[in-house]
C-alpha cells in the first residue's frame, strides 16, 4: 500500500496555477518506491486551454533509511516514529525551513531533492512529465 503526502499546495492567482509538492512511499515499487514531485498546474484561462508540468525524483524503497539519516543530520533534528513517518517529518520540516517550498525557481525542488540524494549516496532518477490540454 502506497503512502502519499500533501507537503505543499499553493494556488497562484496571476497566472492561475497550481503548485505543489509531493511525496509517495510505496515499498511495493521497489526502484522507484520513493517519489518526491513538484507540480506545476495550469488551469484555463482566457485561449490558454491549461497544461501541467511535474518534475520528479525517484529512488529505491530500500534508501528511506540512509535517506532519513541523511535528512536529520542535514536537519540537525531526529524525528520520532516508524522510518517512513520520520522520513516524512523530515520533507515536511524542510518545507517549513524554506529549504523547499513555493519562492524557488522552477525545478529547484527537484533539483535540490535529488542533490540531496546523490550527496547522500543515493542513486535517484529523475523525469519531467508534460500534460497540455488538447480541447
Amino acid at each position: 500500500m502506497d503512502r502519499r503526502e500533501l507537503l505543499l499546495e499553493v494556488r497562484r492567482t496571476r497566472n492561475d496555477c497550481v503548485f505543489g509538492l509531493r511525496l509517495t512511499l510505496d515499498a511495493e515499487r521497489a526502484g522507484r518506491g520513493i517519489a518526491f514531485a513538484e507540480s506545476y498546474d495550469y488551469l484555463p484561462l482566457g485561449s490558454d486551454p491549461g497544461r501541467e508540468y511535474i518534475y520528479s525524483v525517484y529512488t529505491e524503497y530500500a534508501a528511506l533509511a540512509a535517506l532519513t539519516r541523511f535528512f536529520e543530520e542535514l536537519l540537525g533534528q531526529t524525528f520520532e516514529g516508524e522510518p517512513a513517518d520520520r522520513f516524512v517529518a523530515c520533507f515536511s520540516a524542510l518545507v517549513a525551513a524554506g529549504e523547499l517550498g513555493d519562492g524557488l525557481a522552477l525545478q529547484e525542488n527537484h533539483r535540490k531533492v535529488a542533490g540531496w540524494c546523490e550527496q547522500a549516496g543515493v542513486v535517484a532518477e529523475t523525469e519531467t512529465w508534460t500534460w497540455i490540454n488538447s480541447d
